[in-house]
């Protein structure tokens, strides 16, 4: 959006625009055990089909399934998205994934011509105050990080568990990539700086960082006919815009009464959800009122 608002990209862009190789893509027409039939895409895939998820993109991409998440440069795991079909016809259905993130944050590089994570760092986390954000979490951070917890096997108590889709160690620089869809480590302190910004339409201690118009674009549902309650990397839920994570942590914004909610937990169970609900329901309740 930073891009957008500069000029440089239109959420309506064919992604093609910026990387023609995927000129190649096709959608999946019929499938079954033994024939899988193809049939040209009908509408380009564009910026804001792969940051809304309506991209008809898989989850993650056939060399992301091989060789992990973080374990390929960006710009492979955007290439290698060819690979594996569309699974609809772009902007006809949502399912969520981060492929199409990793597709966005490639782009990030080309037009800005700047590394994904040194973007961030310049254009938000150091003047964010982001100080603890990082897709390589030093080891004394690491010694620092939350244990994942679920129900053991007895369903009697609970057992830790771990980050299935991160390679370890975390901190090596040489041989793990930026995870645009779910790779950064981050602490409550910053990620409340963060969702201040938001709250406050893109502005935070007198410095902008995103336009009211592009503040306005995240604010609202982007999923076309599929009516998913769904912005642009932006879930839309009772009155609020933010994101979750896959182990529970989630950060709420209500653009309205300036509520910033931020819940952090690292559940493996599936609970995680029905407390985060819990949370925001009660968070809601208690900052019922707008700003004076």
């Amino acid at each position: 959006m930073m891009l957008a608002d500069e000029g440089k990209v239109s959420l309506d862009d064919p992604v093609t625009r910026f990387i023609p190789q995927l000129e190649k893509w096709m959608v999946v027409e019929e499938k079954d055990k033994s024939h899988v039939l193809l049939k040209p895409l009908e509408r380009p895939v564009t910026v804001r089909h792969v940051l809304s998820h309506t991209s008809g993109l898989t989850g993650s991409s056939e060399l992301q399934q091989v060789t992990g998440s973080d374990s390929t440069t960006l710009k492979a795991r955007a290439l290698s998205s060819v690979t594996g079909p569309l699974q609809w016809q772009p902007g006809d259905k949502y399912a969520y994934g981060n492929q199409g993130m990793n597709i966005a944050a490639r782009i990030v590089e080309i037009v800005s011509g700047t590394a994904y994570e040194e973007f961030l760092q310049k254009r938000f986390f150091d003047p964010l105050g982001m100080t603890e954000t990082s897709f390589w979490p030093s080891e004394a951070q690491i010694a620092r990080l939350a244990g994942a917890y679920g129900p053991d096997k007895e369903k009697h108590g609970f057992a830790r568990g771990g980050i299935g889709f991160l390679t370890k160690p975390y901190s090596d620089r040489s041989h793990r990539f930026p995870e645009a869809g779910g790779g950064l480590f981050s602490t409550t302190h910053d990620i409340l700086r963060y969702g201040l910004m938001l709250a406050n339409d893109g502005e935070l201690d007198g410095r902008r960082y995103l336009s009211h118009g592009a503040m306005d674009e995240l604010r609202k549902e982007q999923t076309g006919a599929t009516k998913v309650n769904y912005s642009l990397g932006y879930h839309l839920r009772n009155g609020m815009f933010g994101h979750d994570g896959a182990y529970g942590t989630d950060l709420s914004v209500n653009p309205a009464t300036g509520m910033v909610a931020v819940f952090m937990v690292q559940c493996t169970g599936g609970d995680q959800w029905a407390a985060r609900d819990l949370f925001l329901k009660t968070a809601t309740q208690v900052f019922k009122d707008d700003p004076p």
